[in-house]
């Protein structure tokens, strides 16, 4: 198995049935950092937080 296989694993793991899994949003490195802080296993983010850290438009308007 490869590490993205092995990634994607992990996060299905992490939903349970009875025990919802909450994606805090980090938007940028500093958030990023807060919601490791705050013990979260895993982090959402937005596709205009990483086209914009890119450098690039979103496309979304």
């Amino acid at each position: 198995m490869n590490e993205l296989h092995g990634k994607a694993a992990e996060l299905r793991a992490l939903h349970t049935p009875g025990d919802p899994l909450v994606l805090p949003n980090a938007w940028d490195a500093a958030s990023a950092r807060m919601v490791v802080e705050e013990g979260f296993m895993a982090a959402a983010t937005s596709s205009f937080a990483t086209a914009s850290i890119l450098g690039y438009d979103d496309g979304e308007h």
